[in-house]
């Protein structure tokens, strides 16, 4: 069957629009665009969180992100995965209509051939043979108009011939075309394979991350509970009573680190004070000066160190890998007084930092600058 040009022309020019990159993107799909690559910005940092300098907060800030990439990355795989499968059914539809065109061009050039060698084999049909032969004007008449069809016939097989030709260039464009696009399409589907493989291995790491910070956190809060009695009456028989509160002024900070576990409730646990992360080994400086009142081992704290400052208040600074002053000892702001580690109950090596007045914990962050 005949088609005309223009028509798969323009297919062909739809297809290679749809392939090709607009020159001028619209303002919707810029828009999009960039939102993609700020979540995909905000992902590759959430995969490269250092999880043991990392809060808790930005943990599970990583994780909220690294979730909500794996499902924009699921959908994107999904989309790839169902582009590709059309891809391939245009490809293959493409494919049987050209196989479809060779087989009518092959028989109308078989046609075309027969006629010809018909013409040959028998040249009495020339239109002047007939009008010769024949015995009146009307036979004469009747066989010219017979002739006059047998050559318009032979006009009209040609001319088949001839679009069929054109049919076959313009399908093998279009099987071009459905091709590369399929090939296209396939490449991109395995890519987002790829990316979302690298996307769950990614949260994975990090929820894990997540997951051990809070199981330890757990068991650390819940070590501690159990001395926090008992560490609040201590502290209360060794530090003198507070009159009219504590002020703000005169600490300063016992390492240099983020702080990754604030004052608080976290996953339903009171944490009493806040971890400060800094690397194994790092010296641990007094806040403040004033007399060290307990420096050993307590359930929970690991090797710890209780500093009174008089008037009631006191600091404590848990988990060292090595105490650095004894009980009894005066300190003077500023001086080493042990290292930090990972003892006791420990999401890893930090310094877990309190500041109690009579006793009772308050936020550090309250005293410190």
């Amino acid at each position: 069957m005949r088609t005309k040009r223009p028509a798969l022309l323009a297919l062909v020019g739809m297809l290679v629009v749809t392939l090709a990159a607009p020159a001028g993107a619209t303002s919707v799909s810029v828009a999009r665009r960039r939102q993609a690559e700020a979540r995909a910005r905000r992902a590759q940092l959430a995969a490269r969180i250092d999880a043991l300098r990392a809060s808790d907060r930005s943990l599970e800030d990583a994780v909220r992100t690294l979730d909500h990439n794996i499902v924009s990355q699921q959908a994107a795989a999904d989309a790839s995965r169902q582009a590709a499968a059309a891809a391939d059914v245009a490809f293959a539809s493409a494919r049987t209509r050209l196989a479809a065109t060779e087989s009518d061009l092959a028989h109308r050039r078989a046609v075309v051939v027969e006629r010809a060698v018909a013409a040959y084999v028998d040249p009495d049909r020339g239109e002047l043979s007939a009008i010769l032969s024949s015995s009146d004007v009307t036979e004469a008449a009747r066989k010219e108009s017979l002739i006059e069809h047998v050559l318009n016939n032979d006009r009209s097989v040609v001319d088949q011939l001839r679009a069929a030709q054109e049919d076959l260039v313009i399908q093998r464009e279009l099987l071009g075309a459905a091709q590369q696009r399929a090939a296209l399409r396939r490449r991109l589907a395995v890519a987002r394979l790829v990316a979302l493989k690298a996307a769950r291995a990614d949260d994975a790491r990090v929820r894990s991350a997540l997951n051990g910070r809070i199981r330890d956190y757990l068991a650390e809060a819940d070590a501690m509970a159990k001395t926090e009695a008992t560490l609040a009456v201590f502290i209360r028989s060794h530090s003198g009573v507070a009159v009219g509160g504590v002020s703000a002024a005169g600490l300063m900070w016992p390492v240099n680190g983020p702080v990754t576990s604030p004052f608080g409730m976290r996953w339903g646990r009171m944490h009493q004070g806040i971890d400060i992360g800094a690397g194994y080994g790092t010296p641990i400086h007094a806040a403040k000066a004033g007399e060290v009142i307990f420096a050993g081992q307590m359930s929970g704290y690991g090797n710890v160190i209780v500093i009174s400052h008089g008037g009631g208040f006191s600091t404590l600074y848990a988990h060292q890998s090595r105490l650095g002053a004894s009980e009894g000892q005066s300190v003077s702001q500023g001086e080493v007084i042990g290292y930090v580690g990972s003892t006791g109950h420990s999401t890893g090596p930090h310094l877990h930092f309190e500041c109690r007045v009579d006793g009772t914990p308050e936020n550090p962050m309250r005293f410190l600058p």
